[in-house]
């Protein structure tokens, strides 16, 4: 996971999609790993995709 294009769990869309954006991930706190292993929600790389605007 967390190449480009590649919807991870904590993505509420596919990267490069319309009206989207990177934001850090909440569950990790943008460093991409708990407990020493990669954050299951960004898949390691610190950053979900969001919706944002009106989609």
């Amino acid at each position: 996971m967390g190449g480009k294009n590649v919807k991870n769990p904590g993505d509420e869309d596919v990267p490069g999609t319309k009206q989207t954006a990177e934001n850090i991930c909440p569950t990790c706190n943008g460093s991409g790993h708990l407990d020493e292993r990669p954050c299951p929600d960004c898949g390691g790389n610190g950053r979900v995709t969001v919706i944002v605007g009106d989609a």
